[in-house]
């Protein structure tokens, strides 16, 4: 949830919050949402509805914004369905860390993008009251449908964003393959397996995802796109409840991070509904705790 109220010194201020479970979606499994089984579409909004939040990456927008004609007008009404029930999240992983390092709440949120968003829409809206703040403001004002069509124009900038940490991971792979290869005890000397941590989770899975592709860095080069998806892996992993993952990322995470952690149930193409049905069956649970809990109380 998104809120934005009066402020001092500035404009405006806004918070980022969750309260129940969250959902990381990646670019696959919001258009197999949007355009696949009708009835699991509307049953994973009816969740959105019970307390479950969306955590939208804006590096989704490259690719969703791409489609044009009916792909992108049935992607585009999804995000509108998904509505407010959403937060924006960091797509780079170093982002989260650094905060993560200074102990900041919410680390994976993407707030100066957003407030940017938000203060271009008030100067549009003269009808909003900054003093009235929040109740001036729309019910759709945070729409994820809105966010995306501002965002949309920015495509190539997100595109060479995504590009750089391509290089980035790349250098970065090569770098440690090349110590790896003449010393193998390199790798637990310089990049040990990381112990979870609760108040640092995307340190963790990027320590021990690192690790492994520089052990797999022999029989497999780094492809166009690994950067990005080696974030969005470490990302939805590491702050939501549930993400999807394609399936060669779903298993990296699921080999080889440490156990226990406290970390994303990972789901892949096939796996969308089972995930529809294991999002309201943790819901039907929680309601049923409720209903005990409210029966006891004197």
């Amino acid at each position: 949830m998104i809120t934005v109220n009066p402020h001092p010194t500035e404009l405006f201020g806004m918070r980022a919050s969750v309260n129940g479970l969250t959902v990381f979606l990646d670019n696959f499994a919001i258009k197999v949402l949007a355009k696949g089984d009708p009835d699991r579409r509307k049953r994973f909004i009816a969740t959105l509805n019970r307390g479950v939040d969306v955590l939208f990456s804006v590096s989704n927008v490259a690719e969703l914004s791409g489609p044009q004609g009916v792909s992108f007008t049935t992607i585009r009404e999804f995000l509108d369905e998904i509505g407010t029930h959403w937060v924006p999240v960091e797509f780079d992983p170093f982002v989260c860390i650094q905060r993560e390092r200074q102990l900041q709440d919410f680390p994976f949120f993407c707030e100066p993008l957003l407030k940017t968003f938000t203060a271009e829409r008030l100067r549009r809206s003269p009808e909003i009251k900054i003093a009235d703040l929040p109740a001036s403001l729309p019910s759709d004002f945070f729409r994820l449908g809105l966010f995306m069509d501002w965002l949309a124009p920015q495509r190539d900038e997100i595109i060479n964003i995504k590009h750089h940490m391509d290089l980035r991971l790349r250098e970065q792979i090569m770098v440690h393959w090349a110590e790896y290869g003449k010393n193998p005890g390199w790798l637990d000397s310089k990049l040990p397996e990381l112990p979870f941590a609760a108040n640092r989770p995307a340190t963790y899975v990027y320590g021990n995802l690192l690790r492994l592709l520089v052990r797999e860095a022999k029989g497999r080069t780094i492809m166009p796109n690994d950067g990005i998806d080696f974030g969005q892996a470490v990302v939805g992993t590491a702050y939501a409840s549930i993400a999807t993952l394609d399936k060669h990322w779903k298993r990296r995470v699921e080999a080889i991070l440490p156990k226990p952690n406290m970390l994303a149930k990972i789901y892949y193409e096939p796996e969308l509904d089972k995930m529809v049905r294991d999002i309201e069956r943790s819901l039907d649970n929680a309601s049923l705790e409720r209903g005990r809990t409210l029966c006891t109380l004197p």
